[in-house]
């Protein structure tokens, strides 16, 4: 890693509001990200996919949060993913002196960092890779009537133009999410840690709160009562502690993950029934 990046870096890390190791980590995937980001979109080959989920409302809107992930849609179907892993490769060791491995399974890019040592962020025993997965999907056709649109990114002295779906069929990439998702963490014991994703339903507090109202072409519900009435019927299954585990490494402030995880329900299914 060139010198002036990791003073970059430890300085990043230095001035965190938080004190967790996790959230440090994520907080580094999201400067990795914007150089992937302007990457992806200065590239002919690259520049017409599709941004969306979590990270595009952080890095586009502003969410409050941090990602892990990049997500995109290939609506011509026609990215090679080993190719582009090994140009993502090439440009960061030639850009920035730093070296990663990566590995290509079915739409995803992993890439492996490693950095974490360097920047003490792994102590002894612990990994010194940072992994960032990219996943680029071929399949959109579930959803109708949407938009595309570019939207500016203006971070860590970076200023690019990424293609991104308009919010409401974002939001509805979202509901698919919550009504969709089948995912659980366990601990080694085999005990569930967390049933559900808690960023999904921080992110459909977002939209709710911006008066965004989902494209109902990419859903099945039929209609916005039916899916209100599903919405409202999920969210009341969720436990607090699936919540609070999944947003703790991704936002800086603990009182309000923990404000957030008791009373999620309540809001929620208030701001679902204003819908209209």
């Amino acid at each position: 890693m060139e010198e002036q990046l990791k003073i970059f870096l430890l300085k990043l890390l230095e001035e965190s509001v938080s004190a967790s190791k996790i959230f440090k980590r994520n907080l580094l995937k999201e400067y990795l990200q914007t150089l992937i980001l302007d990457f992806i979109y200065s590239h002919k080959d690259y520049n017409g996919l599709v941004f969306y989920g979590g990270s595009s409302l952080a890095h586009c809107y502003g969410l409050p949060r941090l990602s892990e992930d990049l997500d995109f849609v290939d609506l011509k179907k026609k990215v090679d993913l080993k190719k582009m892993a090994e140009e993502i490769k090439s440009y960061f060791k030639e850009k920035f002196g730093l070296d990663l491995n990566f590995s290509v399974q079915k739409f995803r890019i992993y890439l492996k960092f490693s950095i974490l040592k360097e920047l003490n962020l792994a102590g002894v025993g612990e990994s010194d890779q940072l992994f960032l997965k990219v996943e680029i999907f071929s399949q959109f056709d579930f959803c109708r009537n949407y938009k595309m649109e570019l939207a500016p990114v203006f971070k860590f002295n970076k200023s690019f133009l990424v293609r991104i779906f308009d919010l409401p069929t974002l939001m509805a990439t979202k509901i698919r999410a919550v009504m969709l998702r089948k995912w659980i963490k366990t601990n080694k014991k085999g005990e569930i840690l967390a049933a559900v994703k808690g960023r999904d339903y921080f992110d459909l507090l977002w939209y709710l709160d911006k008066g965004v109202k989902p494209n109902l072409g990419c859903l099945e519900s039929g209609n916005m009562e039916n899916l209100k009435k599903e919405l409202i019927n999920i969210i009341g299954q969720v436990d607090e502690k699936s919540i609070k585990f999944d947003l703790e490494p991704l936002i800086a402030d603990a009182n309000f993950v923990n404000n957030f995880s008791k009373n999620f329900k309540e809001i929620l299914q208030r701001k679902i029934k204003e819908l209209e």
